[in-house]
């Protein structure tokens, strides 16, 4: 169980260095103040969809490594990850809801969870799975 909650609070850490770290280089090839949590201030309408795209992709790459890290109890780990995503994007949504539209931090919020289940997906084995997964090829004696 250790390794659960360890793994989920790495997962999001990961989650936050990968946003921030796009956050600032976006920034900086914008010219632009760093705005952490913001996303219709940055100048055109690319900006904000890579940055919700990001936010997508850096969910995956931390539920990956929670899920992994956490083999023996993955269930927990999916759990505390996906309650720890829902707490930093409901926190991003709070910040932002009298400063800008909220469908950007939406789909955020969306797109996290859409890649904490392809995590799970990729990850997730059940015990039996091997076995059924074989294939049985008729014999030739049979013809």
């Amino acid at each position: 169980m250790k390794k659960s909650i360890l793994g989920s609070l790495v997962g999001i850490a990961i989650v936050v260095a990968l946003d921030s770290f796009a956050r600032v280089a976006i920034s900086l090839y914008t010219q632009q103040d760093i705005l952490m949590f913001a996303y219709s201030s940055f100048p055109g309408p690319i900006w904000p969809i890579l940055l919700t795209l990001i936010a997508g992709v850096t969910s995956f790459l931390g539920g990956i490594f929670s899920l992994t890290y956490s083999k023996s109890h993955q269930a927990a780990a999916a759990a505390l990850f996906v309650f720890f995503i829902i707490l930093l994007r409901y926190g991003q949504l709070h910040l932002l809801i009298d400063r800008e539209t909220l469908f950007f931090p939406i789909t955020a919020l969306i797109l996290s969870l859409g890649g904490v289940f392809l995590a799970w997906q990729l990850t997730h084995r059940e015990k039996g799975s091997s076995e059924e997964s074989t294939y049985h090829y008729p014999s030739d004696e049979q013809e």
